[in-house]
């Protein structure tokens, strides 16, 4: 059985933290190649675990032992968003993410929320088998594609970061009332 839980520091075990780090890490440089290239790294550790110190990263136990996570964000009172989805490789295809989401959604809505919103980043001019597999995952899931946009457009704050792409990419923005 898979049990969702919210992520506390205080709870945290060192070696739990960083298997849930490193399972981050390795699905996004295994899928975001065609990106940002060999060898990518999403997040910084710190960074990672300040999402944690918020209380905005949610994790999935099987066997006590973490295989997935994910970051909820409150982006304004009525609306949320989701990122940094990653499941261990070895446990892809049991419905991990699925139950992530659903959580994440269940919270949301429990806190007022009645839109959920993710992003994904891809490459421009050609679509790669894995983001085509995510596109048709969300939209199984509810979500509809609402707009796209470069990454200076919908992050702008992030700047510096996109110029660490390797080729022109824009991001694809999906929602789901919730």
């Amino acid at each position: 059985m898979i049990k969702i839980e919210q992520i506390e520091k205080n709870k945290l075990s060192k070696k739990t933290l960083n298997r849930m780090y490193s399972i981050l890490i390795d699905a996004y440089a295994r899928t975001e190649v065609d990106v940002w290239g060999e060898n990518y790294i999403r997040i910084s550790k710190e960074e990672f675990l300040q999402l944690v110190l918020r209380g905005e990263i949610f994790g999935a136990f099987k066997n006590n032992l973490i295989i997935g996570s994910i970051h909820l964000l409150k982006k304004t009172e009525t609306t949320y968003c989701f990122g940094l989805l990653s499941v261990d490789f070895k446990m892809t295809k049991i419905g991990v993410g699925r139950k992530l989401i659903n959580y994440v959604e269940s919270l949301a809505v429990k806190n007022g929320g009645e839109v959920m919103e993710l992003e994904i980043l891809r490459p421009k001019k050609q679509e790669t088998p894995f983001k085509k597999v995510l596109r048709v995952w969300y939209t199984k899931l509810g979500y509809s594609h609402f707009g796209s946009g470069s990454f200076e457009e919908i992050k702008p704050e992030k700047k510096e970061k996109a110029k660490k792409l390797i080729q022109p990419c824009i991001f694809d923005c999906y929602q789901k009332n919730l």
